[in-house]
């Protein structure tokens, strides 16, 4: 078809043009869908939609009415100008062929399907669907939906596994200030850590429980795992924590995804862990030994006894100091009401034979916790990177998520530090329960929650006044962002797409079957342009070959009167006046 043609037959022009052009948009607005994943709306948006939900379905169900309404009345004005071509050649066609003709040109209008026709029934009953479900159609693609929005994170986090660091931990722990900064330091972290070991340890008095540690106003699940927070919401102060967003990537959308706040959001970013390997045992006296020796001091009004418990690992020698309360009349210990549970450290932190693969922590039940007989426990810290998830507030390290390829031993002085935590803490200790193999779970959940919360604390320190970039390596993460809008889902967008595109092919088909029969049957007077086949008005006059003015049609009187022949149809009839 030339130009010429498009200018003469303006209604058809004008009908191929909108349902393009409405069209368009449902193709233009899942291909940008499924080039961005996730197409999300605004904040300002989502609240609304979050605090009406109903409002929110009623405006998608008018705009989708309304585009529904058109696109239909795109369709049957094309398909009711085609039929009226295609059955006007016709010489005779039956009533199911007209009814059909009808159905078309008014579609949606359900025909029951007849098996003699069985093309007809078929065509009616999918152009009856198709336009049936070009609502729900436009429904779907415009109603959005909670969507669950991943954008990716980088950024760089403290490595204790770096040699800067390392050296400068240890010219940190022997420098000339050293034991002045680090016992006020300790007695802090003395309760923190004891509450952290606690922590660690799931059963409660043989009780399965789920632990809890909150530290610095940031909770973790069971323990600190030997991370740091990696997102400030997390962080628990004002202080910004680790910076992951140094250079972040918001993915296709064009916004800052950081400024996005949705429903919510949760975060799981690969992390470097500090954990440890426990395992506890009775003692093996053929290598190792632990003894304690007990001085009583009277006081005033009451006694003091100092108890030194001494160890010998494999030839290594270390001993702790205690003091505590005695019995004033006796210079003894109550059994019944007081227990005492010494703990060491071998070999010790500050000497040269301490190795950074593992160490070992003395301990003897004495007294109410003689229940607890010598244990040694084996302590191989090691570096690892974990996947940790921030959700609600809570902090969840994955250990399950480790990968062995990126492990290691720590460096000296950061087990150093581990050791000294550990040897410092030993002062304060708790009892458990009477069941040895409990007993000695419960054990190495607790040193390995202390060996955790100390490195945490460490890496807090080293982080508070910023990270040197060669102690810093990097790290990566997802946050997901819970709010409304479309994500791509390829079945339910190849089923829309394709309902959409058979309504718009057919327009143009139609159309175009009506460009070429209305060019040739511009110079035949048996066409009749003003002729609908759809309109029953139409219909009636056309049979009874009334004359008069067409634009005084509907001002036309008919009846309906009894039928007179037996056996008619219908008990009634139409009566029309031959002439207006």
């Amino acid at each position: 078809m030339d130009l010429l043609d498009w200018v003469k037959f303006p209604s058809l022009t004008l009908i191929i043009i909108g349902q393009t052009v409405v069209m368009a948009f449902p193709w233009c607005f899942i291909g940008y869908i499924l080039l961005v994943d996730v197409l999300t709306l605004p904040d300002h948006i989502v609240h609304l939609i979050v605090k009406y939900p109903t409002e929110l379905t009623m405006i998608v169900t008018l705009i989708s009415t309304l585009l529904s309404i058109i696109t239909s009345w795109f369709f049957k004005s094309v398909v009711n100008r085609a039929s009226q071509h295609y059955f006007s050649e016709l010489r005779s066609i039956t009533l199911f062929e007209l009814r059909i003709a009808v159905a078309l040109s008014t579609a949606p209008t359900w025909v029951w399907p007849q098996l003699k026709f069985p093309r007809l029934s078929a065509g009616a009953l999918a152009v009856f669907a198709v336009v049936t479900l070009l609502h729900s159609s436009w429904s779907t693609l415009l109603l959005p939906t909670v969507v669950q929005w991943p954008v990716k994170m980088t950024g760089t986090e403290l490595d204790l596994g770096s040699v800067a660091f390392g050296n400068q931990l240890s010219v940190d722990l022997n420098g000339y200030q050293a034991n002045g900064v680090q016992a006020p330091a300790f007695e802090t972290l003395n309760i923190l850590s004891l509450v952290s070991g606690l922590a660690a340890v799931d059963i409660e008095g043989g009780v399965q429980t789920s632990s809890m540690f909150s530290f610095n106003g940031v909770s973790y699940d069971r323990s600190t795992g030997g991370i740091l927070p990696a997102i400030e919401e997390y962080s628990g102060s004002s202080n910004p924590p680790v910076p992951v967003h140094t250079s972040p990537e918001w993915g296709h959308l064009g916004r800052d995804a950081g400024t996005h706040q949705g429903i919510s959001k949760n975060y799981t970013v690969t992390q470097q862990s500090v954990t440890a390997n426990v395992t506890c045992q009775p003692i093996d006296r053929s290598q190792n030994s632990f003894s304690t020796i007990q001085n009583v001091t009277q006081g005033p009004e009451i006694a003091f006894a100092t108890w030194e418990a001494i160890v010998n690992c494999s030839g290594n020698l270390n001993s702790q100091l205690y003091f505590t309360a005695a019995n004033y009349a006796t210079d003894q210990v109550d059994p019944g009401s007081e227990g005492f549970l010494p703990v060491v450290v071998c070999p010790n932190p500050g000497a040269t034979t301490f190795n950074p693969n593992k160490f070992y922590i003395f301990m003897d039940g004495l007294y109410k916790y003689d229940f607890l007989p010598t244990t040694v426990c084996e302590v191989v810290p090691y570096l690892t990177t974990v996947n940790v998830t921030y959700n609600g507030g809570i902090i969840s390290v994955d250990r399950s998520g480790t990968s062995p390829g990126l492990t290691s031993s720590p460096n000296l002085p950061l087990s150093q530090y581990i050791a000294i935590v550990v040897a410092y803490q030993a002062g304060a200790n708790q009892g458990m329960t009477s069941n040895p193999i409990v007993m000695y779970s419960e054990l190495e959940d607790y040193w390995r929650g202390v060996a955790e919360f100390a490195s945490t604390q460490l890496r807090s320190g080293y982080t508070a006044s910023g990270v040197q970039s060669n102690m810093a390596r990097s790290t990566n993460g997802t946050m997901y962002i819970i709010t409304y809008g479309w994500r791509s889902e390829a079945y339910t967008y190849i089923y829309l797409l394709a309902l959409i595109t058979l309504v718009w092919g057919t327009t143009i088909l139609a159309a175009r079957y009506s460009f070429m029969k209305e060019k040739t049957n511009t110079s035949d007077p048996s066409f009749d342009p003003f002729f609908n086949l759809s309109d029953p008005a139409d219909l009636i006059i056309a049979t009874c070959e009334s004359v008069g003015d067409r634009h005084k049609i509907d001002d036309i009187t008919v009846g309906f009167v009894s039928a007179a022949k037996r056996g008619a149809m219908f008990r009634k009839k139409l009566v029309v006046p031959e002439t207006v």
